[in-house]
């Protein structure tokens, strides 16, 4: 049988972690000071999937479906949907959310 205690282990966080640096009463940044590098080969890969995807939809949906139909919806909104889903993903990449 486990004996049950009324004081909480604190088994993930060690004492010296949650108290250590100073706190001088300012907000600290939410954006992540850690010195990885801020723009990867990675970032611009969700938006061009999702403008691609996009564009792809709208071509075969067109009453005329073909590469012309595909050309311009990459151009717009493609562009847009790209610019966006890139700073969605560089935002949520380099937020500190923990």
């Amino acid at each position: 049988m486990v004996a049950m205690t009324a004081e909480p282990t604190n088994d993930d966080f060690d004492e010296e972690e949650e108290h250590s640096g100073s706190n001088d009463g300012r907000l600290r940044s939410a954006m992540l000071d850690d010195g990885q590098p801020t723009l990867t080969w990675w970032l611009p890969l969700p938006g061009i999937a999702l403008a691609i995807t996009w564009a792809g939809y709208v071509a075969v949906s067109a009453p005329q479906p073909g590469l012309d139909a595909l050309l311009q919806a990459l151009l717009w909104p493609g562009a847009a949907i790209f610019v966006i889903g890139t700073l969605v993903t560089f935002f949520g990449w380099r937020l500190d959310l923990d």
